[in-house]
């Protein structure tokens, strides 16, 4: 039995565990809802190839809240948990991989998973999970026992009801109706600074909006029920991302701003409004941390080339679209590259890296289950063991990009209903159906889409697959504007062979990979016996092909015609000549006669000359020494 399997045996003797990455990812079907105390389950769990550390889930699952202080970046944290000491009271304490520090605490109800209540400082309760010792990098700074979430703490949780207050201004923690404007602000730019400290460059607009947006409007109470009438909507909002953002790449000199959550007592603020509270952050900006690298070519060459999921095709943390005429077997393809990499095995002989796979079946749920229940019957897995999420209800993915969004929403779906887990794949099949009410030739609408994928894409540092369709001339590529095919990396068209069910997936566009070789499938039925009513089921599965198949011959109608009479006279043995050589044939002369009686328009001797070249060039038929015979080819 392993070390970390042991710690785990150890850590769930008091609380539920479940395993993550070395990133502090859960690395389990389910995330930390997955969590137990089950010594058999865990050892299954923490078998895992990629557990490196032991999570517990926070909240009402585990009894605990956590108080998160981070000290990365400069002192911040540091200066949080010194003032506010006194109050953190004498808790169990552990100290985390950056030197931080977490505060173990009774669970409180109404005490959710919140970031950045003050710079460098996180809530971890309802919804999020710590890591916790002995795993590596982590270690019990005392022995005490837990004590209840403390008080001071609870009004910085917005799930938690602020105290009643007959004033019409409310302080920062409960709910604002004046002084909206300063809560914005500072909102913004906290927000933003929490960003920059953590990725080391500005947010995007689409960031700030999804994840910044609904914070406030669950703090900012209307007057009227329009928050955008009174001047306090989401324009105001994106005015002041992109006033802030300018002025911060503009590198105005420091000025120190307190946090939105500072020591009350401290700051002598009792009884102030929050104008008061808050010092002018808009025109007192501190200087951007971000700069410019210059790499010579010597650091260019070292630079890991991009790593595929589905190799060589589908790139990493990419956008990909997969797109063929209808009934080109284009969403058995995209299934059959999720399931691959859901369930971690190769796809017709190569390599998968595997991973949890979202799949938007925005055409519906029947169509999916039947295909997924044909591949895995075909590959003779268990469905159940792949963590293989899909969604079927209609989504729009040319939304604005507000808090209460299709796109705001899914994410939203996906970190909940998956807890904390990243998906390596999500799929949108089909991109017209995420399209509805939209135009597909607009540059604008298009525009919205690949942000909103963007916005996907990053949120979760995973590779977008979109599925779509042909234009109506298939040679000018896929249908739409062509601001989707300037934005993806990687541009797939999978064309179905006229007659048969054979298809060919080709590569269209690499953006920074060599372009894959040429692939051959085709489609074979799979039938079985519904167990629930007994009918028959049946659905297709793609099947790789050892080689391309040989082009179809086409041939006219009036090479047809000259041919059959030359097989008809070969095959009465009448005319049979036999040249010097002693090769065996029928008279070029003779069959020439019998082919113009049939067909008149070949009596031209040009044109019968440029008639049988072309039957000879395409080794229809061989002419020697006078004597023209069928070929053997």
């Amino acid at each position: 039995m392993s070390d970390l399997i042991n710690i785990a045996l150890e850590v769930a003797e008091n609380y539920p565990v479940f395993p993550c990455n070395s990133k502090k990812q859960p690395v389990c079907n389910g995330g930390f809802k997955a969590a137990t105390q089950d010594p058999d389950q865990i050892e299954v769990l923490f078998n895992s190839p990629n557990a490196a550390l032991v999570g517990v889930p926070t909240g009402e699952i585990s009894g605990m809240s956590v108080i998160d202080i981070d000290v990365r970046d400069g002192k911040q944290g540091e200066e949080w948990m010194h003032r506010n000491r006194s109050k953190l009271g004498t808790t169990k304490v552990a100290v985390t991989q950056s030197g931080g520090w977490h505060f173990y605490y009774k669970h409180r109800d109404g005490i959710r998973n919140k970031a950045g209540i003050a710079m460098c400082v996180d809530i971890r309760g309802d919804g999020g999970y710590v890591i916790v010792p002995p795993s590596e990098g982590y270690s019990w700074l005392n022995d005490e026992e837990l004590l209840p979430y403390p008080d001071f703490m609870v009004q910085e949780n917005s799930e938690v009801s602020a105290p009643n207050s007959t004033s019409k201004i409310h302080d920062a923690f409960g709910s604002i109706v004046d002084g909206r404007e300063k809560y914005m602000s500072d909102l913004v730019y906290a927000s933003i600074l929490d960003f920059r400290r953590e990725n080391a460059t500005l947010p995007s607009e689409e960031w700030m909006v999804t994840n910044v947006w609904p914070t406030y409007t669950l703090k900012v109470k209307s007057r009227t029920g329009d928050l955008e009438n009174e001047d306090r909507g989401i324009t105001m909002f994106m005015k002041k991302i992109r006033s802030t953002i300018g002025k911060l790449k503009r590198e105005q000199p420091a000025k120190k701003v307190r946090g939105e959550f500072d020591d009350p007592e401290e700051d002598e603020v009792q009884g102030k409004n929050i104008e008061e509270v808050f010092t002018p952050i808009v025109n007192e900006l501190p200087p951007s941390i971000r700069r410019i690298v210059l790499r010579n070519l010597a650091e260019l060459r070292a630079a890991p080339p991009p790593s595929f999921i589905v190799a060589p095709y589908l790139v990493d943390k990419s956008f990909a679209v997969l797109f063929g005429a209808p009934a080109s077997y284009k969403s058995f393809l995209a299934l059959d590259w999720a399931l691959s990499i859901a369930h971690g095995i190769d796809w017709n002989g190569r390599a998968v890296e595997q991973g949890t796979v979202v799949y938007l079946a925005l055409e519906g749920q029947s169509g999916i289950a039947s295909r997924a229940e044909a591949w895995h019957r075909e590959m003779n897995l268990n469905e159940t063991n792949a963590p293989f999420y899909a969604v079927t209800v209609p989504l729009s993915m040319v939304d604005e990009l507000t808090g209460d969004s299709d796109t705001s929403l899914l994410i939203e779906a996906i970190h909940e209903d998956l807890g904390g887990v990243v998906p390596k794949l999500i799929v949108i099949d089909t991109l017209a159906r995420s399209f509805v009410g939209k135009d597909e030739n607009s540059a604008t609408d298009m525009g919205l889409f690949v942000r909103n994928v963007d916005t996907i894409k990053e949120r979760f540092d995973c590779t977008v697959l979109a599925v779509h369709h042909s234009g109506k001339d298939s040679d000018k590529g896929m249908r739409g504007s062509s601001a989707l095919r300037g934005a993806v990396d990687s541009e797939f068209e999978i064309v179905r062979r006229k007659d048969t069910q054979q298809v060919a997936l080709h590569v269209r566009k690499q953006k920074d990979t060599e372009e894959a070789e040429e692939l051959w499938m085709e489609a074979k039925e799979i039938t079985w016996i519904d167990g629930s009513f007994g009918a028959e089921r049946s659905s297709l599965i793609l099947d790789p092909m050892d080689a391309a198949p040989k082009k179809a011959i086409v041939i006219s109608v009036d090479q047809q015609i000259a041919l059959d009479i030359l097989g008809n006279m070969l095959e009465s043995k009448i005319n049979i000549e036999k040249d010097y050589q002693g090769n065996y044939g029928i008279s070029e002369n003779l069959w020439r006669e019998a082919v113009c009686e049939s067909l008149p328009n070949l009596e031209n001797s040009k044109t019968w000359y440029n008639f049988k070249n072309r039957l000879v060039n395409r080794k229809f038929i061989i002419v020697l020494n006078g004597l023209v015979a069928k070929a053997n080819v």
